[in-house]
């Protein structure tokens, strides 16, 4: 037990950055601790704040928005204190924003009282920790952010997945640097590992590399963004994005299942984005009727069917000069029937085979109520009595 306590405090003492003084593990866990009682301090007066802010009847949007003021301002004065308490200083800071990254990469093996230390098991489990502690803190950190400021600034869904991606990727470099310090890494050995790992690109990464990629340009151009809703033609896949990976995007379907697509599939292949500009629809109800029908009667009765249901936009969108009211149009003098075509315009295109459903209900009803058949196709035999014989 008494070694284990001994080894938990060499861990504590172990330099991680020399700034002015070195920075050691103890210190680091003081930091943290201290920012995790400023979020929880900064929950409780958000708490406070919100229930006094409604008391005086304050506007929804600008009590988010104080609020998020309020939270920053907590974290802030936390952070300082905290370095404060933790005996780094808050003149260090711009020393650290300065630190060369070069000298992370320093074999860094020997120790402050000039003893050496190897690389062992230990050393490479601490390293571990390190990396997994930067990434537990950059979700909490994320979830934060979106709780407690992006949102209450209404700021886009795909901006704030922009840039808490962004802020993920920068921690978790940020730790593999930290711990690869701890190890004593140099540029020797990173040399080695890139080397081959360009060479296994070359052999054998090239979809994973052609994915990252692809990744990279769907964050940056965005074609697709998150909450669109897509459909991929070739591989018949329709849903909304829900999230954007380096790697690949995940889909809900309307069944609500996840189907996980390769980002480079979405690059190279056709992808219809239905909400890339707006949310609007334009369904096509194809009908064909009996040549004994009144086509007059058969498009006035289309038109009351779009008219009668609440989810098809009845005017014209100002601004927006493709947006019609519904209309009907005669397509063609079919082999069997009469081919007509309503087409309405729904503003949200993902209801759009409920309302083109609803349509189809409502057009057979109203067709059965007008003696309107719905031609199919037939074929007449005609026998010659001659041949017969």
């Amino acid at each position: 037990m008494d070694e284990w306590i001994q080894r938990l405090r060499d861990l504590l003492e172990t330099p991680i950055l020399t700034l002015d003084n070195p920075i050691k593990v103890s210190q680091i866990v003081l930091l943290i601790v201290t920012l995790a009682v400023s979020f929880l301090l900064a929950g409780i007066l958000r708490g406070w704040f919100r229930s006094l802010f409604r008391r005086f009847k304050m506007p929804q949007h600008l009590e988010g928005r104080l609020l998020a003021f309020l939270f920053l301002i907590v974290m802030i004065v936390g952070t300082i204190l905290g370095l404060r308490f933790a005996g780094i200083g808050t003149g260090l800071l711009s020393k650290f924003f300065h630190y060369p990254l070069t000298n992370l990469f320093q074999p860094s093996v020997e120790a402050i009282d000039g003893t050496t230390h190897n690389l062992t098991l230990a050393r490479l489990f601490y390293a571990f920790v390190i990396i997994f502690g930067m990434f537990i803190l950059s979700k909490y950190v994320q979830w934060v952010l979106r709780e407690q400021v992006l949102q209450a600034f209404q700021i886009a869904a795909h901006t704030q997945f922009l840039l808490l991606r962004f802020l993920h990727f920068g921690l978790i470099i940020l730790g593999i640097l930290i711990s690869l310090s701890a190890i004593g890494v140099s540029f020797t050995s990173l040399a080695l590992i890139f080397g081959g790992l360009s060479i296994g690109i070359g052999f054998g990464l090239q979809n994973i590399a052609s994915n990252l990629i692809s990744g990279f340009i769907l964050i940056f151009e965005r074609p697709i963004k998150i909450g669109d809703l897509v459909e991929i033609m070739d591989v018949n896949i329709f849903g909304r994005v829900s999230t954007i990976n380096l790697r690949s995007t995940v889909i809900v379907s309307l069944d609500e299942k996840e189907i996980i697509v390769p980002n480079s599939q979405l690059i190279t292949e056709p992808v219809h984005n239905l909400t890339h500009a707006n949310n609007l629809f334009r369904l096509k109800i194809e009908v064909g009727v009996s040549y004994d029908s009144d086509v007059d009667l058969v498009k006035k009765v289309l038109l009351d069917a779009a008219d009668e249901h609440l989810g098809v936009i009845k005017e014209p969108i100002p601004n927006t000069s493709n947006v019609t009211a519904p209309f009907v149009r005669f397509v063609s003098f079919g082999e069997s029937s009469l081919d007509f075509h309503l087409l309405v315009w729904i503003p949200d295109s993902f209801q759009r085979f409920d309302v083109a459903s609803d349509l189809h209900f409502m057009i057979w009803h109203k067709f059965k109520e007008h003696n309107i058949t719905i031609a199919f196709p037939q074929l007449d035999v005609h026998f010659d009595p001659k041949e017969d014989e």
